[in-house]
């Protein structure tokens, strides 16, 4: 199918397309863009959210497929259905092109749903900046409207959670101080959020906090601190998340092993080892991942064949 073709059956409600057909509004130009837009305008709100479900279900089993410029179209738009739909997708993305977009619905009157999809899709950009990988007005815009709906204390309190998360690689001392003031609230959800950041801050300063935290009543919190400590990557936590691979919760249990492969070292390995060998079967195919995702890292041209 051309893509001239896709535009004339893509207005056409009735029309079906298979998942190859959607490649052919892959990486547009903006010429192409341009020529999309003008049927995409035609279109029905359920046909448009019907699209771009599939755009974001055939980008997450092909990462090559790159539909970055309609997500971008799509978050000038005011259905908040399909926004959350092309945040959905956005997530992982670091194309500096939407980072207005997402902004902007940051910035909105939207729903509270929204708003904080959207600041969690700001989030994969402050790690960039601090890599050096992005422009530093980029990050001071992310940064600076990231802070102001942290800050504002009538914004919705999941709003703001989600704020501080993507704030943290940022990792300044207001930064933490905030992340302090979530950690000692009541608010399980905004505990649990302070937990998540203290990963992304990258500062083992968090550590012990972290490790107490592995002990908490709370299944949630468990989790976010596993996760945390993977985050930070410090051997001397591999022992307390041992431990976690008896838990209560499965997914605190597979939190834990996603951690022991994150921070790898000997000890952690011969976890993974031993859990692919002798585990129940979703905690050996969970190991089985990390062990060869860590002997790809030591070697990429070895291979796991001794498992």
């Amino acid at each position: 199918m051309s893509f001239e073709f896709f535009l004339e059956n893509v207005s056409d409600p009735t029309g079906h397309m298979s998942a190859v057909d959607f490649y052919e509004i892959s990486d547009l130009s903006p010429e192409e863009l341009g020529q999309f837009a003008s049927a995409w305008y035609l279109l029905s709100i359920e046909r448009q959210r019907e699209i771009a479900t599939t755009l974001v279900e055939l980008a997450e089993d092909n990462p090559e497929l790159d539909f970055t410029a309609i997500y971008t179209l799509c978050l000038k738009g005011d259905d908040e259905p399909l926004l959350q739909i092309v945040m959905d997708g956005l997530w992982e993305h670091d194309d500096r092109s939407v980072i207005s977009g997402l902004v902007e619905v940051l910035r909105s009157d939207k729903g509270s749903d929204v708003r904080s999809a959207a600041a969690s899709a700001l989030g994969r950009f402050p790690l960039l900046a601090q890599e050096g990988k992005l422009l530093v007005r980029d990050g001071e815009l992310i940064h600076d409207n990231l802070m102001q709906v942290l800050e504002d204390e009538e914004e919705p309190m999941e709003v703001r959670r989600r704020c501080m998360e993507a704030l943290a690689p940022f990792n300044t001392m207001e930064i933490n101080q905030h992340i302090t003031l979530a950690y000692e609230s009541l608010d399980l959800d905004f505990r649990a959020s302070s937990i998540f950041a203290m990963g992304r801050t990258g500062e083992v300063g968090w550590l012990p906090i972290l490790l107490q935290e592995l002990q908490n009543e709370e299944p949630t919190i468990r989790y976010e601190t596993a996760n945390a400590c993977g985050e930070l990557g410090e051997e001397d936590a591999v022992s307390h998340l041992i431990l976690l691979l008896e838990d209560s919760d499965s997914e605190v249990q597979l939190a834990s092993i996603g951690a022991l492969g994150k921070i790898g070292g000997p000890l952690a390995k011969k976890v993974l080892t031993s859990l692919v060998k002798d585990g129940d079967a979703n905690l050996e195919e969970a190991a089985l991942t990390e062990l060869q995702d860590l002997e790809f890292d030591e070697d990429p041209q070895g291979y796991l064949g001794d498992l």
